[in-house]
């Protein structure tokens, strides 16, 4: 009997996806790190049965060239995993997606705040809430339950509409740690050694333990290796790494039709877009992203993240059955898709497509430049006596006024972590701008008040 053709083509296995032009995805990788001013970088592209290309250059924050046991930190890539954790409890009939957070946090009860809009960012949390309870180091950080405490203190919206906040998997963490007595733990048993990402690690000691050197910050646009925090309450939203071949791991495990730790019906399901992102084309599922990929069109599943000193990022192509996992031991805010940008670049590489040559960062640079500036000019005018006095002081009250604001938004701790040269300089400016604003303002007020 003679078959359709259109089920002979559905019957056919899918042609073998071409592969990558590797040779120019390193020399493109190469150039984004010189570029960019990234020290150092490591990239792979990831199929089912694995890792098919990895390529590495530059050092890590001790001097030394970064190799296969090289660490990162993994910023919020670590939400995914946490929310597989948060899955496979869910499968085992451990944890309810659509049961309130209250039932587990205390702090939050009565709220209508699921462990769902958790994953979702659809809690009504603020993003801004993040920055009391992230990004805290040493002995003196606070646990997990203080950290919840403040967060129920939170003035948030309706549950419904995403706003990305890593308060959110603060909570999310909080929750597994309740369910399970050990959230980290639950995540290497549930998500890490059945991935097989056996030197990933969480915690300070962990970080120690693997080797993990300082990431690097920008201070006026030179990198400097002095970002060495890890949060021992992060593992859930942020502080969580390991090696490239870690990384890789997580992406192969999204690519493998018989996972290990959950059916690949699951795990397709957590990426699919269940929400809109404002203003945005992408959509966001369970802590991930889907867009497409700009110039392709390709569909994408992917997730990033910073901390201060490093940034990830992973990059699914599900048509394609492949991944590109990208690490760098450098980070700044204002740089953000300059460096993140390199993961989009490799993979419409990985599918065939054409980039632009990367091109230097130079906003931070200058937006610190610029405030230094500022402040030298505003010192030199609080050194000079006489005319101008009442635009000099005009002109130091709104600096005073936009550096108050700066440190106000983040608060002073988080401002310095994430922006030290630009906070340094608008602190500068503000405490001169103030000088300025008495000096040239009070005989105006004074003369007013006669």
């Amino acid at each position: 009997m003679r078959l359709p053709l259109a089920l002979l083509l559905a019957l056919s296995p899918a042609p073998p996806a071409e592969a990558p032009d590797t040779g120019a995805m390193d020399a493109h990788a190469a150039a984004h790190a010189a570029a960019v001013g990234v020290p150092g970088l490591a990239y792979a592209v990831v199929g089912p049965d694995g890792v098919e290309h990895a390529f590495r250059t530059g050092v890590d924050g001790a001097g030394e060239p970064v190799d296969a046991d090289t660490a990162f930190l993994w910023g919020s890539v670590a939400k995914p995993v946490a929310a597989t954790a948060a899955v496979v409890l869910a499968r085992q009939g451990r944890l309810d997606l659509d049961a309130p957070v209250g039932d587990h946090l205390p702090a939050f009860s009565g709220r209508d705040v699921t462990v769902r809009d958790l994953m979702t960012h659809t809690s009504g949390i603020p993003e801004r809430a993040a920055f009391a309870v992230t990004d805290r180091y040493g002995p003196d950080a606070p646990d997990l339950d203080a950290r919840v405490r403040h967060l129920a203190g939170v003035r948030a919206a309706e549950p419904g509409g995403h706003e990305y906040s890593s308060a959110n998997h603060v909570l999310l963490g909080a929750v597994v740690e309740e369910v399970t007595g050990d959230l980290e733990g639950h995540l290497r048993t549930a998500v890490l050694e059945p991935a097989g990402m056996d030197d990933a690690f969480t915690g300070a000691e962990g970080a120690r333990a693997a080797g993990l050197t300082p990431g690097h910050r920008y201070l006026w646009g030179f990198p400097v290796a002095d970002a060495d925090g890890v949060d021992d309450g992060g593992a859930a939203y942020g502080y969580l790494g390991g090696t490239l071949n870690d990384l890789a791991a997580f992406a192969r495990l999204q690519l493998d039709p018989d996972p290990p730790l959950l059916d690949a019906e699951a795990l397709a399901g957590m990426r699919e877009g269940a929400v809109p992102v404002p203003g945005s084309p992408q959509r966001y599922g369970l802590s991930w992203r889907r867009t497409t990929l700009s110039g392709t069109g390709e569909p994408v599943v992917f997730h990033g993240g910073a901390t201060p000193g490093h940034a990830a990022m992973l990059v699914l192509l599900p048509g394609r059955e492949r991944a590109v996992v990208v690490l760098q031991n450098a980070y700044a805010v204002a740089a953000d898709d300059g460096i993140q940008g390199v993961a989009f670049d490799l993979a419409r590489m990985s599918a065939g497509g054409a980039v632009p040559e990367p091109s230097p960062a130079w906003i931070p640079p200058a937006a610190a430049w610029g405030a230094t500036a500022l402040a030298a000019g505003l010192g030199a005018a609080a050194l000079r006596p006489g005319r101008g006095r009442t635009v000099l002081g005009a002109a130091g009250g709104i600096t005073a006024v936009a550096a108050a604001g700066l440190l106000a938004y983040a608060g002073p701790r988080s401002t310095l972590l994430w922006f030290p040269d630009l906070a340094a300089a608008a602190v500068a400016a503000g405490l001169l701008g103030a000088v300025l604003a008495v000096r040239g303002l009070a005989p105006l007020v004074r003369r007013r008040g006669r």
